[in-house]
């Protein structure tokens, strides 16, 4: 049957494909072009200021990271939801390799 595309999504970047296993199963593959996401959370990480939010009693989140939606399956697979183990996702989010994927400064 070889590779076929399942699913499309131009604006995440997302394609999903169907195709044969050497044993016979079938495997479902996504890929996901994180160029854009990468260029925009750069962007985001240079404006942010320490200290912008102090004083201001209206912000009350603040967004620390844009991850893309492959990885944030994995990590959930991985990690569980991150209600129930935050240590170890700010631990990936602080992580030097995951930097791309930060909006903001300094370290959870």
């Amino acid at each position: 049957m070889g590779k076929r595309i399942v699913s499309q999504n131009a604006e995440t970047g997302k394609t999903t494909y169907l195709h044969d296993a050497e044993n016979g199963k079938m495997i479902i593959e996504s890929q996901q072009n994180v160029d854009g996401l990468i260029e925009a959370n750069k962007r985001q990480a240079n404006e942010w200021e320490y200290g912008k939010l102090i004083g201001n009693t209206q912000a009350h989140h603040q967004k620390v990271a844009e991850i893309p939606s492959i990885i944030y399956m994995q990590l959930r697979e991985k990690y569980g939801d991150m209600r129930d183990n935050p240590k170890a996702w700010k631990r990936w989010l602080n992580d030097p390799e995951n930097r791309f994927f930060r909006t903001s400064g300094g370290s959870l």
